[in-house]
C-alpha cells in the first residue's frame, strides 16, 4: 500500500510505523537510509490490503524459493526498470533499502526498497506510468495495471502490482507500488519472503546503512 510522502526527522520510527499503518492507502511515511523497522512496515501494510482481497480459493501465503541472492536481484531489476524509465539521477535523496522479518511468513525474511524522485519527469504522469510498466510486463509481469489515485493532491497516476492498485501483494509477499505526479515518481518494491533469517549485516547483501548506496 502506498502512501503520500511526508518528510520527518529521523528520531520519529515508532511514529512512523503507526502512521504506516493508520492512514489512507497510497500515502508513504518514509525515513532517509537505514531505519531497518521501515520496510518491515512497509511489507505489512501491502500484505494486510493483499489478504482482503485474496479470493478464497488462493493458496495461502508462503515463502519463496529463492536464495536471498536471487529474492534482492529481483526487487534491484525492477527499481532498474523504473529508473530506466523516470531517469537514473534524483533518487539518493530519498532512498532506503533494508532486510527485515516477512509480517507474513513465519521464520522467512524480505528485502525490500523505497525510493522517491522530485524532479520534472520526461513526460506526462500517465505516459511515464504505461512506460514503466511496458518493460516490466516484457520482463515477464503479467497485467501490470495503470490506474489513478484523483482523492491525492495533484492526482497521481498509480501502479500496483500484482493485484492492482491498492490490492496486496503476492502469496510470497512480492509486489510492486508506482507512483507519477507533477515533477514527482515514487516506488515501493517489497521482495519475495525466503525462509530463514536476513543475510548478515555488514555483508554485500545487508551492507551497513553507512555503506548503504
Amino acid at each position: 500500500m502506498m502512501q503520500r510522502i511526508t518528510p520527518r526527522r529521523r528520531g520519529a520510527r515508532h511514529e512512523a510505523r503507526a502512521a504506516l499503518v493508520r492512514r489512507r492507502p497510497l500515502e508513504i511515511r518514509h525515513s532517509r537510509r537505514g531505519s531497518f523497522g521501515l520496510a518491515i512496515a512497509i511489507s505489512a501494510t501491502l500484505v494486510v490490503t493483499g489478504c482482503s482481497g485474496a479470493d478464497p480459493s488462493d493458496e495461502a501465503t508462503k515463502a519463496s524459493t529463492m536464495t536471498p541472492e536471487q529474492a534482492h536481484q529481483s526487487v534491484t531489476d525492477v527499481f532498474d526498470t523504473i529508473k530506466s524509465v523516470v531517469g537514473e539521477d534524483g533518487w539518493d535523496d530519498d532512498f532506503e533499502s533494508s532486510w527485515g522479518s516477512c509480517p507474513s511468513v513465519s521464520d522467512a525474511s524480505q528485502f525490500s526498497l523505497y525510493a522517491a524522485r522530485r524532479s520534472p519527469l520526461s513526460d506526462s504522469p500517465d505516459a511515464v506510468a504505461k512506460r514503466v510498466a511496458a518493460p516490466l510486463e516484457a520482463s515477464g509481469y503479467d497485467d501490470v495495471r495503470v490506474q489513478h489515485d484523483t482523492t491525492l493532491q495533484p492526482p497521481r497516476t498509480v501502479i500496483g502490482y500484482p493485484n492492482g492498485y491498492n490490492g496486496g501483494t503476492a502469496n510470497d509477499g512480492f509486489g510492486i507500488q508506482f507512483q507519477s505526479g507533477t515533477n514527482y515518481a515514487a516506488t515501493i518494491i517489497s521482495g519475495r519472503c525466503i525462509s530463514g533469517e536476513p543475510p548478515k549485516l555488514g555483508t554485500p547483501l545487508n551492507p551497513s546503512p553507512t555503506v548503504a548506496p
